[in-house]
């Protein structure tokens, strides 16, 4: 049926266009009765809400928008998941989008998340985001949490991990079970959370005595044929390298695949660390060490961090740092 109003059900419900209304969006005292005989009605009428409608009238939606600049990585799906359990919880809508780390589909985004009134946005920006991008966001006034990748602009909530400590955390198990030749592998190069992590790397180096070889810390994509790749360019030239700590999980276990192809079995004539702690990592032969920054936590966070803003939580800026953890697995062996 076409062109059913609330009217139409409240008539067949026997109550109000008020309840009818406050039982489409969940609100106010109604006996489970009374509320079971307005879905009752809604289904036999086939009655459709019209979500945009609904948004114009009260300028603000159900709607949270979500943007990541590169969904295809495993670390950003668990990411996700945190967050659309804290949205769920809060009988919002979670709206996804991918920037591929283009400042301009970025911006369309945003620009079309406003004209629908979004109540607000949890974003991981593109690398090469201006300035007058954020300057907007502010302008705009609509809630919205930075999550992962650190901004310099002091004026906006954060959520992510400590990259330097985690990085560190990493390095150091490796010095403990005696390497010294030890590779970085992964990020790109001009990536603020890489130039933490490889800070964190350097230094435990140092601290150990060991100086680092800046040709044996590399750049590679978020994939695991790329780190298969840049893998197998390194450890051909360089084949004293005996460990490695990985940028992500995602490009170790491309570097797992190089290390088997060169005849050198992951766990027992190299050790390995990623960083992500994703489902995979502890999924594969061996299985992976590496450093979890929560992942599902960080989303949820950010959700919660999000929701109270959108409550009009106006205490300062919050920048809220969980501390990664050594996952200890059979990548680096057994002793």
């Amino acid at each position: 049926m076409t062109g059913v109003t609330l009217a139409d059900v409240a008539k067949r419900a026997g109550v109000s266009t008020a309840t009818v209304s406050m039982v489409l969006c969940n609100k106010g005292r109604i006996s489970s009765s009374t509320r079971e005989r307005v879905l009752k009605a809604l289904d036999e009428l086939g009655y459709v809400y019209n979500q945009t409608a609904a948004n114009l009238r009260n300028r603000s939606s159900n709607q949270v928008g979500l943007l990541l600049h590169d969904i295809t990585n495993p670390f950003y799906g668990e990411m996700t998941a945190g967050l659309s359990h804290e949205v769920e919880r809060h009988d919002r809508l979670l709206l996804l989008a991918n920037s591929e780390e283009s400042a301009e589909r970025q911006q369309k985004f945003v620009d079309s998340l406003m004209r629908n009134n979004v109540c607000g946005m949890v974003l991981c920006a593109a690398r090469e985001t201006p300035q007058s991008f954020f300057d907007s966001l502010k302008r705009r006034n609509i809630p919205a949490i930075m999550v992962v990748r650190p901004l310099s602009d002091p004026d906006f909530d954060f959520v992510g991990t400590d990259n330097f400590l985690g990085a560190q955390v990493a390095t150091e198990h490796l010095l403990k079970l005696g390497h010294r030749r030890i590779a970085f592998i992964g990020g790109s190069q001009n990536s603020g959370s890489r130039a933490q992590r490889i800070g964190g790397f350097t230094s435990k180096l140092l601290e150990y005595g060991i100086t680092p070889h800046s040709e044996w810390i590399l750049t590679s994509q978020a994939s695991q044929s790329d780190g298969a790749r840049v893998a197998q360019a390194l450890l051909t030239q360089n084949p004293l390298i005996t460990a490695a700590v990985c940028y992500q999980d995602i490009v170790a276990l491309g570097v797992m695949q190089t290390l088997r192809k060169l005849g050198r079995e992951p766990g027992r004539d190299f050790a390995l660390v990623g960083f992500d702690d994703i489902t995979e990592a502890g999924l594969v032969q061996p299985a992976l060490t590496t450093v979890s920054v929560a992942a599902k936590e960080i989303g949820r966070k950010a959700g919660e961090l999000l929701f109270s803003r959108i409550q009009g939580n106006d205490e300062p800026v919050k920048r809220i740092i969980l501390p990664p953890a050594l996952v200890v697995r059979e990548s680096c062996g057994f002793r």
